[in-house]
């Protein structure tokens, strides 16, 4: 028992004894007594002890005084070095730096590892597989202050070395402290409520902070220089309310990298010479962007992987442009989720601020010709030969020139070394460099450029303001070949490069005004531009190698129908190959290597390009660029090590992506993802316009009553598309379900839909906005009441009787269809059905309708007479009846007298149907004085009998008859004939 707790239990006894007093002995006793205890508690807790680290003392020693101390101790480090360095912390102490340095192992491994970090936790170790310099494991409360701490000489080489590796470390307070190499400087897991300020970390291979599923951790203060990937690095579950505040981060790709997670704030930083952005948000939600300052990346914020809820205020932009020639700033590029492969990305893109649609689904691009150069005519020396001997000045080598004729050519020594030399060409002849190098001047003295260049057109000069070893200028069929162009010109600073900033206009070969020209095999470095390009048509550039120059390799500005082939472009500062300013249709960018640009291959303001069959290396922001050009092609391209494949912006159009390789600047786990596809458009690039909510699928709110009642006919449904903030969305389609009708219409500029065609009754109707690369898909649904408003048709038409002789045949029926008031109903189908069969008519302007009945027997029938529906008249049915009857007929015959004595008596009748038709062919009788005589009638009905029986004198009655057929009935008549 050490001497507190003796004191302790002595004391304890001593109440005891009191408390056995009088009341107000007791009462005093107790009172005193009580301070006397919490005194000696709050003692006992609030000293802590406190050990101190000699300067110089091995890991081993450190190790075991920390492992002395207990929860609340501090441990203080004298200022110095400690060499070779792995120690682990899992109490809740104080660790005071002083400003020592610890120096991690040169190679950190498992084997200069504490056991306990890399043991599996079922052997009672921490199962930890990354190699840091300083562990804090499982601790809560943790304050370390005035450390330096720096990674060996290798301990970059692994991608998940760190120097401090803090895991379930709740309510670290990591202060003040010096962090420098290795490949993560504070990584930060699944540790909440922590404080990370007013740090100082650099020259990581990855990422200064990362904070890794940590919630409510505030960072802030700190100060990040070189970290190369990202500066802090936010991600996986951490949220609500991780604060990154008022940092300052200065050369890495990405900033603040917000990842899968929600609900930071990033504010007040202060983001300095990010390659690709200031502020990226992956995956990330609910996020707040204002107070920020972002210097000389090129994008200001990069949104991608499906983000949501990004709130942009108010932040200061001081983005990576340059001067004219200009290049553009993205203030924010959006990486929409569904682009994000190598084959989603294949399609024809457009700014959506501009263009609709702004994406067309691919379907091809076609093969393009075959590039055809003739190598062997270019490179034949023509005319007079003028050979340069190797050390000749400017000046000589300027007089040779501007003695050649137009199809001379002249031949420099063989890898000869000519110096100071800025000289021009505006004759038609070829030049042979032979591997001769041209060492420009290292100054920009504007008198080094020969007078006829740099004076005014009114003094018949060229009036070029450019630096440059060789000027071809106003020449046609010109050749430049196999020379070595050093420029030796001074580069200019990038964060204040202006138009007058006279280093910035300087270019190894400078043309202007040409007309095929060729510029073939040769070697560029040393300027802002390599080769620069500028109103030359039908040129070829080809197999020329540029390097190390501070702008752009190969620019050509407004230079139509060029072929730029089989170059091999290193290290440009900005861009690769730069093709601009109404340079179209058909210029042919293909067979080029690019490494190390900004952006590879950039197409601005343009029209028509090719590109194709292209490497594309390691460039820090894309590996190909189109801003504000448009109707080109993009394929067979490879694109590897930049961490963005495409990025449009500026009013592109029209710009199809064809099928590419890709094998972009991804990192493992804790990975870093990569974007096929990025897209600044217009709408988005100022300082204000960006000021908004964004999100990978904007949501989109559709206004619809919930209950809707419209009519059959002049029947509209408006339907209001709005995005987020109320404004109208034109050029959207809407599709409606009602029943068994899909109908649906496009929003105007107003945003309303207005929709018709629907069927009559009542549906629960939805409204469906499908979404786009653009907007959130959405569904509402109502109740839609559909009154069916048709005009109610009044069909007249009676039923009627038919002869079957003429129905048979066909007969008119005649149909009259009308509105309730009385108004012809023209135009409207009619149906009749009758003896099985369905007879059609339309009416006409009277609303009469005829149709030709037929019938092959007598009888009643009923027929159905339809009006049929359509979508002004409803639809109706009326029945009749139609009787079809054998016509009456009559027989005329006249009473007669005859001579007895005439052998044959001719008697005539006549034989019509009740409508006084004559019926021909048929068969009548005629009877008397008990004799029968036959005949047929004729074509007018009239039969003739021959009587040749009747001899007897007397009056006789004659009874003629007619049997009928399947058309007539029988008849009858009688009559007197008289014989004298």
């Amino acid at each position: 028992m050490n001497k507190k707790s003796l004191i302790i239990a002595a004391l304890l006894v001593f109440i005891v004894i009191l408390s056995v007093s009088s009341v107000s002995a007791e009462d005093t006793t107790l009172q005193g007594t009580n301070d006397a205890i919490g005194t000696i508690q709050a003692d006992e807790i609030s000293t802590p002890t406190t050990e101190t680290v000699t300067a110089g003392s091995s890991s081993a020693t450190i190790q075991e005084k920390i492992n002395s101390l207990n929860d609340g101790d501090i441990l203080n480090f004298e200022a110095g070095e400690y060499k070779d360095i792995c120690i682990y912390v899992n109490k809740s102490i104080t660790i005071n730096g002083n400003g020592a340095t610890l120096i991690g192992y040169d190679t950190p491994s498992k084997d200069n590892t504490p056991e306990i970090i890399w043991k599996p936790t079922n052997e009672s170790g921490y199962a930890i597989g990354n190699l840091a310099t300083l562990y804090v494991v499982k601790a809560t409360g943790v304050t370390i202050n005035g450390l330096s701490i720096v990674g060996g000489a290798n301990s970059a080489s692994t991608y998940s070395n760190a120097l401090v590796y803090a895991m379930n470390a709740d309510n670290l307070t990591f202060k003040g402290n010096t962090l420098e190499g290795s490949s993560w400087g504070l990584y930060l897991q699944y540790c909440a409520d922590g404080t990370i300020s007013d740090n100082t970390i650099k020259n990581q291979a990855v990422t200064g902070i990362l904070n890794f599923g940590s919630a409510r951790t505030v960072i802030e203060n700190n100060k990040i220089t070189n970290a190369k990937n990202h500066g802090i690095d936010v991600r996986h579950g951490t949220g609500p309310n991780v604060q990154v505040i008022n940092n300052t981060i200065t050369g890495s790709k990405e900033g603040i990298y917000l990842m899968h997670s929600q609900g930071h704030i990033a504010a007040n930083n202060t983001l300095i010479n990010c390659t690709i952005s200031s502020i990226s948000c992956y995956g990330s939600s609910n996020i707040k962007l204002y107070g920020n300052t972002m210097k000389k990346s090129r994008i200001g914020v990069l949104l991608g992987g499906g983000y949501s809820n990004i709130n942009i205020g108010e932040n200061t932009f001081q983005l990576d442009n340059l001067p004219y020639p200009p290049t553009f700033v993205y203030y924010v590029a959006e990486a929409k989720s569904e682009y994000q492969s190598a084959t989603n990305i294949m399609g024809t893109f457009s700014d959506m601020s501009t263009y609709s649609p702004n994406y067309v689904a691919y379907t091809g691009i076609d093969t393009p010709k075959e590039i055809v150069i003739d190598y062997d005519t270019i490179l034949t020396k023509t005319g007079t030969v003028w050979n340069v001997p190797e050390g000749t000045s400017s000046a000589d080598i300027q007089k040779m020139f501007d003695g050649m004729n137009d199809g001379d050519s002249i031949v420099f020594a063989k890898d000869a070394v000519y110096s100071n030399i800025s000289i021009y060409t505006d004759k038609n002849i070829k030049i042979f460099g032979n591997n001769a190098t041209l060492i420009g001047y290292d100054n920009i003295n504007i008198n080094n450029i020969p007078e006829k260049i740099r004076k005014a057109t009114n003094e018949s000069g060229y009036a070029i303001a450019y630096r440059a070893v060789l000027y071809v200028v106003n020449t046609t069929g010109a050749v430049v070949s196999d020379l070595n162009i050093v420029g030796q010109y001074p580069s200019y600073d990038t964060t204040k490069v202006t138009t007058t900033t006279d280093e910035y206009k300087s270019a190894g070969i400078y043309a202007d005004t040409n007309k095929n020209l060729v510029i073939t095999g040769c070697d560029v470095t040393g300027a802002s531009w390599g080769i620069f390009e500028q109103y030359s048509s039908d040129s070829i550039l080809s197999r020329n190698n540029v390097h190390d120059v501070y702008t752009t390799g190969i620019m050509n500005f407004g230079s139509p129908r060029a072929l730029i082939v089989e170059n091999t472009i290193t290290n440009a500062g900005n861009h690769g190959i730069d093709t601009r300013h109404g340079t179209g249709p058909d210029v042919t960018i293909a067979f080029n290597t690019i490494s190390g640009a900004k952006e590879g291959i950039y197409l601005m303001h343009s029209k028509g390009h090719t590109v194709y069959n292209n490497t594309v290396k390691d460039c820090k922001i894309s590996g190909i660029t189109a801003y504000g050009s448009g109707n080109e092609v993009i394929f067979n391209n490879t694109i590897t090590g930049s961490r963005i494949g495409f990025l449009l912006g500026g009013g592109y159009y029209n710009v199809t992506i064809g099928e590419n390789k890709y094998t972009l600047d991804s990192l493992p786990f804790p990975p870093t993802f990569v974007t096929y596809l990025a897209r600044a458009d217009n709408k988005y690039q100022s300082a204000e316009d960006v000021i908004r909510t964004y999100y990978d699928k904007e949501p989109v709110t559709m206004n619809v009553p919930e209950n809707i009642t419209t009519n059959y006919i002049g029947s509209e449904v408006n339907i209001t598309v709005v995005d987020q903030y109320g404004k109208p969305l034109a050029n959207q389609e809407i599709t409606v379900v009602a029943g068994e009708v899909i109908t649906g219409a496009t929003t105007d500029a107003n945003g309303v839909a207005t929709i018709y065609g629907f069927d009559y009754g009542n549906f629960n109707a939805t409204f469906t906005f499908e979404g786009s690369d653009n907007y959130a898909k959405t569904t509402v649904t109502a109740n839609l009441t559909v009154l069916d408003n048709r005009v109610e048709p009044v069909i007249t038409a009676t039923g009627k009787t038919y002869y079957i002789q003429a129905i048979s045949k066909g007969s008119a029926y005649i149909v009259t269809v009308k509105d309730k008031d009385g108004n012809p109903l023209p135009a409207e189908d009619i149906e009749v059905i009758y003896a099985g069969k369905t007879y059609t008519a339309i009416t006409n302007e009277n609303g009469i309708a005829t149709v030709t009945l037929k019938a092959t027997a007598t009888g009643s029938k009923t027929a159905t007479i339809k009006v049929i529906e359509n979508l002004a008249v409803k639809g109706t049915s009326k029945t009749v009846t139609i009787k079809v009857t054998k016509e009456p007929t009559k027989i005329t015959a006249a009473k007669k007298t005859f001579k007895a004595s005439a052998k044959t008596k001719k008697y005539t009748i006549t034989l019509k149907s009740k409508s006084n038709k004559a019926i021909a062919k048929a068969k009548v009788t005629l009877k008397v004085n008990g004799k029968t005589y036959k005949a047929t009638t004729n074509a007018k009905g009239k039969a003739t009998f021959n009587i040749n029986k009747l001899t007897k004198v007397g009056t006789f009655n004659t009874v003629i008859k007619y049997a009928g057929d399947k058309y007539y009935n029988s008849a009858k008549k009688t009559v007197k004939i008289t014989t004298k």
